[in-house]
Formats: structure tokens, sequence, C-alpha cells
């Protein structure tokens, strides 16, 4: 059975139109799903590991559950399909968000490979949605293969972020060479996620908190501020919007215009410590007294005993 040549698979929708403008050989696959955010537990079944998936993303952004079909499921199924392909190209930028689901799709690919596997991943500051069609040309041409080792290095990094210890992902990022170029980068701002040692601010959520000390007093210009200051996580709006609604309204006024209360200001000052809200942070749930915390000094996470 003669193969389709090439099927290569972007990083949300709004790479969709440059893509299309760049007149690419192959077929192409949008990935819609978010999984730096909300559970990702490698240790469940299939099934269960979506469904899990599908609650999150329904509850926290609102989206029901034909639409997640929709945009995610369907698309999902498509990958079953990989072995019609003799290339997969995966296009994924290198903030936070984009590397954890590019993270997801190599370690998935390693338990069903097409003959070649690539990926293209442009320079920090660049964004496959705002290329030009001559340099998305040129990017495809450059393009890196991925071979076993890299698979299977994959494989045990996904399971360390999937999973319940995540002191085990930093030993693993401190004594191995990550094959993927931005990768490691953007799974110590992941790290960086977890409570401060010393106040229980997570740095996305100090960083926010400093911005409206400084005087940003709408939740539109402390996004855009956000974004300048530090572009490697990657969070749209509904991202900083969850952030910044946990530290509501115990640090921040719940209102705009926005300030910090009096408890935020001694918080970021050092006077006192938040508690964590609940969430998730890979395959950990985070609430009240996290078992791990992220010391500033030796920017490292360590526990929290």
């Amino acid at each position: 059975m003669k193969k389709l040549p090439t099927l290569h698979i972007l990083n949300g929708d709004a790479s969709v139109a440059a893509f299309a403008a760049a007149n690419l050989p192959g077929q192409v696959l949008v990935w819609r799903e978010v999984l730096s955010e909300g559970p990702v537990l490698h240790s469940l079944p299939e099934q269960e590991f979506w469904q899990k998936r599908q609650e999150f993303i329904m509850k926290a952004y609102h989206e029901p559950a034909e639409k997640y079909k929709e945009k995610v499921l369907n698309e999902l199924q498509k990958l079953e399909g990989i072995g019609a392909f003799f290339e997969v190209v995966l296009w994924f930028d290198s903030d936070l968000m984009c590397q954890a689901n590019l993270l997801y799709l190599l370690q998935r690919m390693h338990r069903k490979k097409p003959a070649l596997l690539s990926f293209y991943t442009p320079k920090p500051g660049k964004h496959i949605s705002e290329l030009p069609p001559a340099e998305l040309q040129k990017f495809f041409n450059d393009r890196q293969q991925v071979d076993e080792e890299q698979l299977q290095q994959a494989v045990q990094i996904w399971q360390l972020y999937a999973g319940p210890n995540q002191l085990n992902l930093q030993l693993h990022l401190q004594q191995m060479a990550i094959p993927f170029p931005y990768l490691e980068d953007a799974l110590q701002l992941y790290l960086r996620r977890f409570p401060s040692c010393t106040d229980g601010l997570s740095q996305p959520e100090r960083m926010l908190l400093q911005i409206i000390q400084n005087g940003a007093t709408s939740i539109q210009e402390v996004m855009q501020q956000f974004w300048q200051q530090d572009p490697g996580y990657g969070f749209g709006d509904a991202q900083l919007q969850h952030i910044l609604a946990r530290l509501q309204p115990d640090l921040v006024q719940a209102k705009e215009p926005l300030s910090l209360s009096f408890f935020g200001e001694r918080v970021l000052e050092g006077f006192a410590s938040f508690t964590p809200k609940q969430r998730w942070l890979g395959g950990l749930e985070v609430k009240g007294s996290c078992p791990y915390c992220f010391d500033n000094e030796k920017k490292s996470l360590r526990k929290n005993c």
C-alpha cells in the first residue's frame, strides 16, 4: 500500500492560516489540547486519561462536551492513522504550553512510529503563526529528524512530568542532556510554577502581583505586561485569568481597578505567606500544603517539610 507523503501537526488554530499560505505539501492535523494545564496522569488508561482531561477543560474553560469531542478527541483519533503517512512533522513553539504538547506527542509516537518523525521549533520570540510563507518553507527544509533514542527519552520525561514525584523530573533535567532544543528551558519554567518555599507564590503569581503593584489596574494591562516580561510560559488570556482568580480576593482586589490587598502587600514584601489554592501541576495535585516547594535562592524544587 502506497503511503501518503506527510502529516503536519500544528499546535493550535492560530498557525493554520500561516501554514496554508506557505503551501507546504501534505495534510494538516491541528492539536488543540493544553497539557501544561490541569491533570496529566500517565498512569491512567488512555480512555480515563482523556475523560479526566475533558472534565477539566469543560470546567476550566466552559467548553461543551461536544466541542471537546470535535476539537480534541476527533483529532486525537486521527493519530491512530499515522501509519498511513511516510513522515509526520511536529510544528510547536518554544514556550511551555507548546513544549508540553510536543512532549506528549513525541512519547505517543513511540508507540506507533511513522517511517520518519521530524519536528521544528522556531527560536524564542518567533511564532509559527506569525512566520511569512518563505520562512516557513525554509524551516520545513531545516526540520530535525527524531531518532529512537530521542523518543525513548521523551517517554521517560513525559512519565516524570505526568507523575507524582516531581523531584525525579528535576533530577533528570540535572543529570541528562535533553535532546530537544527548548524543552529543558520550558520544564525549568514549569518547576517555578510550584509554590515558593518562603511565601507560597509561584513565579507567575508573583509576577502578576508585582505588575499590579507597579500600577497596572486592568486585567488586559496586566496580561499585556506579563506577556512582555515573560513570554516563555505561553499563557493565553484564559490561563492568566485563572491564575489571577486564584489570587482574588485574598491578595488582589476582586474587580477593576485592580490593586493589592493589605495581605497581598505583606506577602509580596516577604512578611506573610500565601496558602496555595487547588490546581494541578503535571501529574501532581497542589492544594493547601504542597509536598514540594520551589527554593528561589537555590533555584530548585525541594520537599516542603
